[in-house]
């Protein structure tokens, strides 16, 4: 297994997030988070790659371990090597002057080497070959989008997280990022998804997290979870097409 947390609970300054989780990923596996609003997505994410409890502050109990490292021992730095996390909305990810300066960034503060190899691969990888020069402002959302993996991909990763990352993409962006998930997962990465869009985890993941008000309501195989239509009618969560055949 890639991760594990066991007995996890969370809390915001007066608010209750995560209650009681336990689970695993293992190595290649392409896991979906999916669940209402406010049922606690972002913050199992978070905890996944040390932001929680290092970074952002609350309640924390229980544990969370990364390839055997414990997420409360180690240093945000050395888990940045192990998981790449990609956020919501590009523009909180984008500072840089330049595509090419972006992508590198994250090489550079930790003193990696290969830079230049890194960051030639990695917009390969996503299609933005070409761009190096660029302004990321100057990018489509779509592009954008590419850009924040790329720049994770440059650290070589384990685990890759993506914090519902079509929210703001036309349907054919979004079939681009997820074709470059899937080939990324072929390739034996871990991807870890937060996505509303329950089609496109039907299409792509092969386990499926349902969360539901903090707590795991079920885990499993995609179609066995995504096919549960009184469980995810319950919570609010929208049926695939797929399943309403």
């Amino acid at each position: 297994m890639v991760i594990e947390a066991k007995d996890l609970s969370f809390s915001y300054p007066g608010k209750h997030v995560l209650r009681d989780i336990s689970l695993t990923v293992e190595r290649a596996d392409f896991l979906g988070i999916t669940g209402s609003t406010g049922s606690g997505k972002t913050t199992l994410a978070m905890c996944f790659n040390g932001l929680i409890p290092k970074s952002v502050k609350g309640k924390f109990s229980g544990s969370v371990s990364v390839m055997g490292a414990d997420t409360r021992k180690s240093r945000i730095s050395d888990l940045a090597k192990k998981v790449g996390f990609v956020f919501q909305d590009p523009d909180w990810q984008l500072f840089s002057l330049t595509v090419r300066d972006e992508v590198s960034f994250g090489l550079q503060n930790l003193g990696m080497k290969g830079i230049d190899r890194r960051v030639r691969e990695s917009l390969r990888m996503v299609g933005l070959s070409g761009y190096e020069g660029t302004e990321p402002h100057r990018l489509s959302q779509g592009q954008k989008q590419k850009l924040c993996i790329a720049s994770v991909l440059a650290m070589e990763p384990e685990i890759i997280i993506l914090d519902e990352p079509t929210s703001q993409l036309d349907y054919r962006s979004s079939m681009n990022v997820y074709g470059i998930l899937r080939k990324l997962n072929e390739s034996g990465k871990t991807v870890i998804v937060i996505e509303h869009n329950t089609d496109l985890l039907a299409e792509y993941a092969n386990k499926v997290l349902l969360l539901d008000g903090g707590r795991a309501a079920r885990l499993g195989q995609a179609m066995q979870v995504l096919s549960d239509k009184r469980l995810l009618g319950r919570l609010g969560v929208k049926l695939p097409w797929v399943c309403m055949k």
